[in-house]
């Protein structure tokens, strides 16, 4: 066992080492098959989108907006909302849908980049949230190129001190937390700039007289759970809570929290509205499936092999069988997120980012536009649980004869807990204009 002196030496370098490389920019590989080369760069999964990227992404959300769907459907989309002049031109040869639905990115390039990370015992890594910002619409035919560039790392907590609210987290004092971010940055075949996004990367070093312990996260076991809860079984609902989920999945199936070709103004818009709430839920495998389904974060067998053998230091043992696992498994087997001292799965950061997405696509139409949406990822969403997504309108504002609403977003768990936030910025249309 290494002294606490050098343990933090090592992770000092670390942190000197990466962000020497600060401001370096690296083209984003396309992975067509994963082998054992660096992709601390990233990946692109699908270089070209098309209508059925797009009914993919959208099954995985359980979007059942005909706009990303139905293949003859056709919205009331005819403002210079998005910059969209050089597809209006021709817009009756456009193929339906007639546009990506808000955070497709995911599916195009991956936001979650590993990188070189301190070779010690008790380190893990998680995502804390992406800022996505769109530029322009992203439509069934575009193709893509992508670079990133490394924008360092800084220290959120080390021993002693508070966490990042600025009062005293004892989960984490005895430890250091780390974030990384980097952009990425996506160019469409014309060499315009459609999406820039800033991604975070949280990294926990645990010591290694306690590593065993506090590799599991802060929120994992909290004390207003049930004690079977919180030592790894999943929630129990009763009859009418579940009547109530099923009730609000109907209304979600059948448009009565979505806007659509029925413009929503700006003028329309009060602060302090509250958004329609969605209920997501009770998370499990077929969500999490559909989602690695539509962004291609998958391999098998021998490519799954090669992963694994390149992120050895990053692996974990199958109690089962002996055999190695990665670990992004822990988003689909309880028995993997339990061997890296989770109490079970937990859901991909992406995808409770993206469930907030389509709730402000919802409310904001077909005409609308969201510009961005910054993501933080506060809590585990684990298998089993319940997410509220919930918003409300924060403020208005005008610029350069374009008009904009602010929302504030969060999805709650069922214990009142939000495991995401996010602060989004959407364009409107306004009357006679």
């Amino acid at each position: 066992m290494i002294s606490a002196e050098e343990w933090n030496a090592r992770i000092d370098a670390f942190i000197k080492e990466e962000n020497e490389k600060r401001g370096r920019k690296v083209p984003v590989c396309r992975i067509y098959c994963q082998d054992d080369t660096d992709r601390s760069g990233g990946g692109i999964y699908n270089e070209t989108v098309t209508v059925d990227t797009i009914g993919r992404f959208a099954r995985a959300l359980g979007d059942s907006n005909p706009l990303f769907s139905a293949p003859h459907y056709r919205s009331t989309r005819s403002s210079a909302i998005g910059d969209d002049e050089p597809y209006r031109r021709g817009a009756d040869t456009l193929p339906e849908p007639f546009q990506a639905p808000p955070l497709l990115e995911c599916c195009i390039c991956s936001t979650f980049i590993g990188g070189k990370m301190p070779r010690l015992r008790g380190v893990s890594v998680f995502d804390a949230g992406t800022k996505w910002e769109r530029f322009l619409p992203i439509r069934p035919g575009d193709s893509f190129s992508a670079q990133t560039e490394n924008l360092g790392v800084r220290e959120i907590t080390r021993p002693g001190t508070s966490g990042p609210s600025g009062s005293a987290d004892p989960t984490v004092s005895a430890g250091r937390l780390l974030l990384r971010e980097h952009r990425i940055d996506l160019f469409n075949q014309r060499g315009e700039l459609v999406s820039s996004l800033t991604a975070r990367s949280a990294i926990k070093c645990s010591p290694p007289a306690n590593a065993e312990e506090s590799a599991r996260p802060a929120n994992t076991a909290e004390s207003t759970r049930p004690a079977d809860i919180a030592q790894g079984g999943r929630p129990r609902y009763t009859e009418e809570e579940l009547d109530r989920v099923y009730a609000n999945l109907d209304a979600q199936l059948a448009g009565a929290f979505r806007r659509g070709a029925e413009a929503r103004y700006w003028e329309d818009v009060e602060i302090g509205e509250q958004l329609p709430e969605q209920i997501i839920g009770p998370y499990d495998e077929s969500d999490a499936q559909a989602l690695m389904a539509a962004i291609g974060a998958a391999n098998a067998f021998a490519t799954k092999w090669a992963a694994i053998r390149f992120r050895k230091g990053q692996g974990v043992t199958d109690p089962e069988t002996g055999a190695r696992r990665h670990p992004i498994d822990r988003h689909n087997s309880d028995t993997i997120a339990r061997a890296q001292g989770l109490p079970r799965a937990i859901a991909s950061g992406i995808h409770s980012q993206a469930l907030l997405g389509k709730a402000v696509s919802d409310w904001m139409g077909d005409d609308g536009f969201l510009r961005i949406l910054d993501c933080q990822c506060r809590k585990p969403f684990y298998f089993g649980d319940l997410s509220f997504q919930r918003g409300t309108v924060t403020g208005k504002f005008e610029r350069d004869g374009k008009y904009y609403v602010n929302l504030d977003m969060e999805a709650v768990r069922q214990d009142g807990v939000p495991h995401t936030t996010a602060q989004a910025v959407v364009e409107l249309p306004a009357r006679g204009r």
